[in-house]
């Protein structure tokens, strides 16, 4: 019953996600605003469901030494994937467009933050040991896109708009250091406008769960028997 509760709120804001193009103010254009909110609705509804299926592995996972320690191995593979909610030390940094000092489009074009401005960072916090992060609420994750569509920015096919807050789970003098490195992204910014960014450094923060779909298609795991004979072990 889970699994088919969870398919169905999957297959839901993929449907949302794919009717049309979104634009700059946060849902998609010529639908009503309560879209958005479906979406973000269907987003909250896929991540109880996960906290649940959680809970009922642990529990199902009581009841016999081997079943626990496949249970914990299972947990520890979601927390790497992003598929859990998780807090700990780490930055905030708030990244959001300038005002335009002038008509030109060069100085319009460097004054606002861009699809690979929020990537450069997403880089740079990875280099520098961040074990969680979320754009705007989005988890960042191997499948995560963060791409241009017109005037939108989309991380994980969700439009997120300015001000966009970065918050990265790790070591908050080592990432802080990674972006203010002399030449960095960050101190490319300060010469451009010192006001298009603001970073802190907190004691406690939580990175929300990848609502994303998980599903996969075109690949699988390697067989062990072929792993063995391309390492040259089998006989």
């Amino acid at each position: 019953m889970l699994g088919l509760l969870l398919a169905g709120s999957l297959q839901t804001v993929s449907t949302i996600r794919r009717a049309g193009g979104p634009g700059r103010v946060g849902f998609m254009p010529g639908a009503s605003p309560s879209l958005s909110a479906t979406l973000r609705q269907r987003e909250k509804e896929i991540a109880d469901l996960r906290e649940k299926q959680t809970k009922l592995e642990n529990v199902l996972a009581q009841g016999s030494g081997k079943l626990k320690a496949l249970n914990d191995e299972l947990q520890n593979a979601k927390l790497l994937s992003g598929l859990t909610e998780v807090q700990g030390p780490g930055i905030v940094l708030i990244l959001q467009d300038a005002k335009p000092r002038s008509h030109r489009a060069f100085d319009a074009s460097r004054l606002t933050i861009h699809d690979y401005d929020l990537q450069m960072v997403v880089n740079e916090l990875i280099a520098s040991g961040a074990e969680a992060i979320a754009i705007s609420g989005q988890r960042v994750v191997a499948r995560t896109a963060i791409r241009c569509v017109g005037p939108t920015i989309m991380v994980n096919s969700v439009p997120v708009v300015p001000p966009f807050e970065i918050v990265a789970i790790g070591d908050p003098s080592t990432m802080a250091g990674g972006l203010n490195m002399p030449g960095g992204y960050l101190d490319d910014l300060r010469m451009t406008d010192p006001s298009m960014f603001r970073l802190e450094k907190r004691t406690d923060l939580v990175v929300p769960a990848y609502t994303g779909s998980t599903e996969v298609r075109w690949t699988r795991p390697v067989p062990a028997q072929a792993t063995e004979d391309k390492d040259g072990s089998g006989s």
